[in-house]
């Protein structure tokens, strides 16, 4: 048995029984073994985190990760050209290289960005060799992921059945389920990425949400609650019993809040991604409405076409699109007095109660997207008999100096750069500024080279 001893680092659990304090953390083999003011292991390598922070691993619960490999083109684009240009138009040139490559790129990112768990929602898997190649790159890097099987969406030739006609490829999930993702326990494991009620009829979505729950899996779906092709969308769906605990609802943007309580009332979990969501949908993130329904929200960047696909960001446009739709403010008049600049009159809002707090944030970021991936028994928190994936944020940088509450420190301050240590199962995947074991070299000639001949096969002005 391999023991690790973290001493004196300023914990933030995430479980609500242990709470915050500073103290140890100890590590036997894959597992926490015990938290405390100070815990005595003689035998145990120790790490001193003094001065430090010490939480667990952020986990992403929504990335597109094949992208990884093409980022900063959309980030200018109107609503739709993602769709355009993404998946009609690269999407399509994509072989299990490209596949591959831009996975690597996009899970190692996130260990360095202190992710140590990933919900890989993968839509651009045309063949099986997309998928084991995806599946190959996971594994390769490393981190805790859950590989969520999703399928593309072309537009149909003539001749050809539109996607939103044709049933989730049961094949495919039986022979991963039967095959290289049998073991629920393994670091990377399956999920099913299923059209859901916006992009199928009713019949698919009846056979889709079956086969999920026929193979213990959990299924995800894009939803915005525009242009339905099942018109209720999750009322239906609930009616006939398909929807449960079981079951990721993403985006949803434009939802009523009846629908939303009933999703939220026969378990189902909902990933917010504001960092996309507020670009081309500057509607109310489901962040504040779920808050409000007493709710717990998971949150995720959704893709690196247009932004940084790391959870510290994530964190940020979550909280403040929260803060933005759920904080009480005072409407009123700014008086001549309070601002001598400007002329009496001028409408104002006040945020008058605390807005939502930044502990909150961190909270979406680790045990509530643990929860909406069925991993919450495992992972999410730094709690004795889970799994050892967890972070050591330090403040020696310009940037951290001063700082003084840490779950502030970790939400509004931390960069990439801050993050020390990264362990995912009791092993290092990063320390010293670098994720171990990379090719850099390797890595970013084969992420040239696909980029490269994308975008040659489907010309882009940026």
């Amino acid at each position: 048995m391999t023991k690790t001893l973290i001493k004196g680092g300023q914990i933030l659990s995430m479980d609500d029984g242990l709470g915050s304090f500073t103290g140890d953390v100890l590590i036997e083999d894959d597992r926490i073994a015990a938290l405390g003011p100070q815990i005595e292991a003689e035998d145990a390598e120790v790490i001193d985190a003094d001065g430090r922070i010490v939480l667990p691993g952020f986990v992403n619960a929504h990335l597109h990760t094949w992208q990884g490999a093409i980022r900063a083109i959309a980030a200018d684009w109107p609503s739709g050209g993602y769709f355009k240009h993404v998946h009609a138009g690269i999407s399509p040139h994509y072989t299990p290289e490209d596949t591959y490559i831009g996975t690597l790129v996009g899970a190692l990112s996130q260990i360095e960005a202190g992710t140590t768990t990933l919900f890989d929602w993968c839509h651009n898997n045309a063949t099986p060799a997309h998928t084991d190649a995806a599946i190959d790159a996971l594994e390769e890097a490393g981190l805790r992921a859950v590989f969520g099987h999703g399928t593309v969406k072309p537009e149909p030739k003539p001749g050809e059945p539109h996607f939103s006609t044709i049933p989730h490829p049961v094949a495919e999930i039986d022979r991963l389920r039967k095959g290289r993702l049998h073991d629920d326990a393994a670091l990377v494991t399956l999920a099913a990425c299923i059209l859901g009620p916006d992009y199928s009829g009713i019949e698919v979505c009846r056979h889709d949400f079956r086969m999920a729950r026929d193979y213990d899996l959990l299924s995800s779906s894009h939803i915005w609650g525009l242009n339905r092709l099942v018109a209720d969308g999750y009322m239906t769906i609930a009616r006939e019993g398909l929807l449960g605990p079981d079951h990721n609802i993403v985006h949803a943007n434009y939802i009523g809040d009846e629908e939303l309580r009933v999703i939220l009332d026969h378990g189902a979990t909902v990933t917010s991604t504001p960092p996309v969501e507020l670009g081309p949908h500057p509607v109310e993130p489901l962040v504040s409405r779920i808050l409000r329904m007493g709710g717990r929200p998971s949150i995720g960047p959704d893709t690196e076409v247009d932004l940084t696909g790391g959870m510290l960001d994530t964190m940020r446009a979550s909280l403040m699109g929260a803060r933005l739709y759920n904080t009480k403010h005072a409407d009123g008049l700014l008086a001549e007095e309070d601002v001598k600049e400007r002329k009496v009159g001028v409408p104002t809002a006040r945020v008058t109660e605390p807005p939502v707090a930044s502990i909150e944030a961190l909270k979406w970021a680790t045990i509530d997207n643990a929860r909406a991936l069925r991993l919450d028994h495992r992972i999410g928190s730094l709690t004795p008999g889970k799994q050892a994936d967890l972070l050591i944020i330090g403040r020696h940088s310009l940037a951290m100096m001063g700082t003084v509450d840490p779950a502030q420190t970790v939400v509004h301050f931390a960069q990439n750069a801050d993050i020390d240590l990264v362990m995912i199962a009791g092993q290092i995947r990063k320390s010293g500024g670098r994720v171990h074991g990379v090719d850099m070299t390797r890595i970013a000639q084969e992420q040239a080279a696909s980029a490269k001949r994308l975008f040659a096969a489907y010309p882009i002005s940026i």
